[in-house]
């Protein structure tokens, strides 16, 4: 082989490496302190957000996955966690908040829900969804994070929103106890 097809062969490698890594980032946006702990012992209530959409289409379900996953994390950490039955106003989930007794409600909006057929079409797949952290009893908000992902480019399966979730909401929540 000469030494063009090897620069070739690995540079095509490089590429298709790469490629096949999902890109997370966490960034916090705002709020009382950056670099919250919250209790352990105290009860965190999810708040469910409306459904994303994606070039005016909408995500069915999306709103209830992202609470879900959220739910998820935070169950690994927190005392209790319950989640809202559906999507409601803020004041809304602050009244059933401290009606259930939780310390903390967690509101998260989804910015961008983008489900592409990556595997064929070489476009990745995203999500943003930022979540705000509000006291029950004050209803202040604590802190606000984005959380970012990106499926690989090139995929032999299809990678949907909902798979790029996971791992950055287990981060973001495990820098919060």
């Amino acid at each position: 082989m000469s030494s063009a097809m090897r620069i070739l062969a690995l540079l095509l490698c490089l590429v298709a490496l790469i490629g096949c890594t999902a890109k997370y980032e966490v960034s916090s946006i705002g709020g009382q302190d950056a670099h919250i702990r919250l209790d352990r012992t105290a009860t965190v209530y999810i708040a469910v957000p409306e459904d994303g959409q994606f070039e005016s289409k909408p995500a069915g379900g999306s709103g209830q996955i992202v609470a879900q996953a959220l739910a998820e994390s935070f169950g690994k950490k927190a005392a209790k966690v319950r989640i809202a039955d559906k999507y409601q106003t803020r004041e809304s989930v602050l009244a059933d908040s401290r009606a259930a007794g939780a310390a903390y409600v967690i509101v998260p909006t989804i910015a961008n829900w983008e489900q592409r057929a990556t595997e064929w079409s070489g476009r990745p797949s995203r999500v943003l969804i930022r979540v705000a952290i509000v006291d029950t009893k004050s209803g202040e908000q604590l802190s606000s994070t984005s959380i970012e992902g990106r499926s690989r480019i090139m995929s032999v399966t299809s990678t949907s929103p909902e798979s790029l979730l996971r791992d950055p909401v287990d981060s973001f929540v495990s820098s919060l106890y």
